[in-house]
């Protein structure tokens, strides 16, 4: 899916207002059963008021600079924010009451969508637990650069029994945690094999819930698809991390590739992308299969998180399973796979996120 490109800033504002009036139409089907009437859809300036809903003139602004600057993800939050004014004040009958009472939280619950004025991610910058898990990871991790073969192992295996017995924790002990969910990536109107392995790899071995979801590239006026994940801060920075570091050795390591078979062009290059993530894949499986020698191993099993299972359920009451077709299993596919069993979670790099570096490939 998507749109031929706009022609200058005015088309691309026109195609902007017809993306909002295709998401309110949405919404107002997932989630409100068609309970609103369509209202005066209309952007408007300035960046201290991202949305407002007037209900004299049936009419919800956004801001063109919140579309310009700030990822789609958050302008629908803010077009749900303002359907739940609407859907309090036309459904509800709660003109009488305070902007943010009763009538617009129960929109905001049924919508989906934070009841505060400005739905942000939050900052992961407590002293809680979450925060110290995310230092002593991030620490362990630069730790794995170490010269000495047994240390740098030794402490990248700590790191990742450290993750693992913190999310087994949370459940066992059923504590209270705040979900969130982000996108990844880009949004497209076709992913590669290699981006669904990628994201196979998120959901069963770093504690986060994926899907694959519409959006709207609003620069491009691109309508596609985009990965989202849901989990909790700390496992979202380590799905992030991963995912971006993963996405950047894929090219490195096809030039490597490419330089030492003597290849004149990329024609096998989204075979060997797929082959790489599918032999780290497996190296993920084995290594949960088989954890460890230490006594109590076994004991560490992650059995999923019914809370988190809930949170994306609530979010997305209508997912649907397909079946995605795989790619040829040619020379460069298998020489791939090889790679990826390669794969380790060592020796920082630059950060693109928050966990600073985490993976190489044994050898380089």
């Amino acid at each position: 899916m998507g749109s031929a490109a706009p022609h200058g800033p005015a088309d691309l504002e026109r195609a902007w207002g017809r993306a909002l009036y295709r998401w309110w139409e949405f919404y107002n089907s997932q989630y409100l059963r068609d309970a609103l009437q369509c209202p005066l859809l209309q952007l408007g300036e300035g960046r201290q008021r991202l949305g407002e809903w007037d209900p004299n003139l049936r009419r919800i602004t956004i801001s063109r600079q919140h579309i310009r600057i700030d990822p789609w993800s958050e302008v629908l939050d803010t077009l749900r924010h303002e359907m739940a004014h609407q859907y309090a004040w036309e459904i509800l009958r709660a003109g009488d009451e305070g902007p943010h009472g009763p009538a617009f939280r129960e929109g905001c619950r049924k919508l989906r969508c934070d009841p505060r004025a400005t739905a942000r991610p939050t900052s992961f910058e407590g002293e809680g637990t979450d925060a110290r898990v995310s230092r002593l990871v991030k620490k362990l991790l630069f730790l794995g650069d170490s010269p000495n073969e047994n240390e740098a192992q030794a402490a990248v295996d700590k790191a990742q029994r450290l993750l693992l017995e913190y999310n087994i924790d949370l459940v066992e002990s059923d504590a209270e945690r705040d979900f969130e969910h982000r996108q990844l990536g880009p949004v497209k109107g076709r992913h590669p094999a290699w981006e669904l392995w990628l994201a196979m790899i998120l959901n069963e071995s770093f504690f986060v819930e994926v899907l694959w979801t519409r959006s709207y590239d609003a620069g491009r006026d691109l309508e596609g698809t985009v990965l989202e994940v849901y989990g909790t801060p700390t496992n979202l920075d380590m799905a992030d991390y991963v995912h971006d570091y993963l996405s950047r050795l894929l090219e490195r390591l096809w030039s490597e590739y490419r330089r030492q078979r003597r290849l004149r062009s990329n024609r096998e290059r989204m075979r060997y992308f797929a082959g790489v993530l599918q032999g780290f894949h497996g190296k993920l499986s084995k290594q949960r299969v088989d954890p460890g020698n230490s006594a109590d191993s076994a004991a560490l099993v992650w059995q999923g998180d019914d809370r988190l299972q809930s949170y994306y359920r609530y979010h997305n009451p209508r997912i649907q399973t397909r079946q995605t077709g795989g790619v040829a299993a040619s020379e460069a596919f298998h020489h791939g796979v090889e790679a990826g069993g390669r794969v380790n979670l060592r020796q920082p790099v630059e950060a693109a996120s928050g966990f600073g570096g985490l993976l190489s490939v044994r050898g380089e």
